[in-house]
């Protein structure tokens, strides 16, 4: 009737009438460390919900996370997600995961579909221990024989050109800079999912503006430098990229400056989350990390 569920996860029956007018309410609603169902008879599939599966910190630790409550490394995880026809990145993370987990595409009658445990989601970290080891270690196989090079510095684009949001507007001034100091120029976009994680995994010194793409750090050598660059209006609640680091034992920097806020003068365009890097501090602070880290 079941598959596997950690004991530490209450199943808990609710009638189907409150439970559709919960979900009207709220139709996000996650359930902390519970499964909530509404057939006391039907057996029970997964079906995994839609965190936003094109931010890879979304699918990371929103979703695939939530398979740590039904996953003991052994039994067949089977789990329904809708049809994602042009999203690489979701199809490229599933195809991936170890062969015990099965993804459908259509479900199948006879049973009912329950959504997996919510986690402590807070507002700019995640309140749980396992979550970033548990989410690297499903990729193992991929990573684990791959050495960290010495001397591999890189920074994370967020060019204008190729990013919705985030973006540096001032990047073009920083490229040449960047490689005098050794550094390689990386638009994960142009990148495959494995690309991606072999790039961090043998990185030494890692850099960039605050966004989703520094969630590959979870397959970084403990000790690699992270050196992210943040706005302070948004900077100061969101954390998430410095507990991944605290975490998973590597060292943390930050640049958050009142000037990285774009003026509306000379970027009339931009969007609200985007940074203007302060240029010599910037490159002061990494010349200073490298002194410091890597020599």
């Amino acid at each position: 009737m079941w598959f596997f569920v950690k004991p530490e996860i209450e199943k808990t029956y609710i009638d189907p009438d409150v439970y559709a007018d919960l979900l009207k309410k709220n139709p996000t609603e996650n359930w902390l460390h519970t499964i909530a169902y509404t057939s006391k008879t039907l057996p029970k599939r997964i079906i995994l919900k839609d965190a936003g599966d094109q931010n890879p910190y979304h699918l990371f630790f929103y979703m695939l996370a939530r398979f740590y409550y039904v996953d003991d490394g052994v039994s067949p995880i089977y789990f329904y997600y809708h049809e994602t026809p042009k999203k690489y990145l979701t199809h490229a993370v599933f195809d991936l995961l170890p062969k015990r987990f099965v993804r459908e595409t259509q479900k199948l009658p006879g049973y009912e579909y329950v959504d997996l445990p919510g986690c402590r989601w807070l507002v700019d970290v995640i309140d749980e221990s396992w979550i970033y080891s548990y989410v690297r270690d499903l990729f193992k196989e991929h990573w684990e024989t791959i050495p960290q090079v010495k001397g591999k510095y890189t920074y994370i684009s967020r060019n204008p050109r190729e990013c919705h949001a985030r973006k540096c507007l001032n990047e073009d001034k920083l490229i040449l800079p960047l490689k005098k100091l050794g550094f390689s120029i990386y638009t994960l976009e142009h990148m495959t999912f494995l690309e991606q994680i072999r790039l961090f995994r043998s990185s030494e010194f890692i850099t960039g503006v605050h966004g989703a793409g520094l969630a590959w750090e979870i397959f970084c050598h403990p000790g690699t430098v992270i050196f992210e660059v943040g706005r302070p209006d948004f900077y100061e609640r969101q954390h998430h990229y410095m507990q991944i680091c605290i975490m998973m034992g590597l060292k943390h920097y930050a640049l958050v400056e009142e000037g990285s806020i774009p003026s509306r003068i000379e970027y009339p365009t931009q969007t609200p989350d985007d940074v203007v890097i302060p240029i010599d501090k910037y490159l002061d602070c990494i010349k200073h990390i490298l002194g410091k880290e890597v020599v």
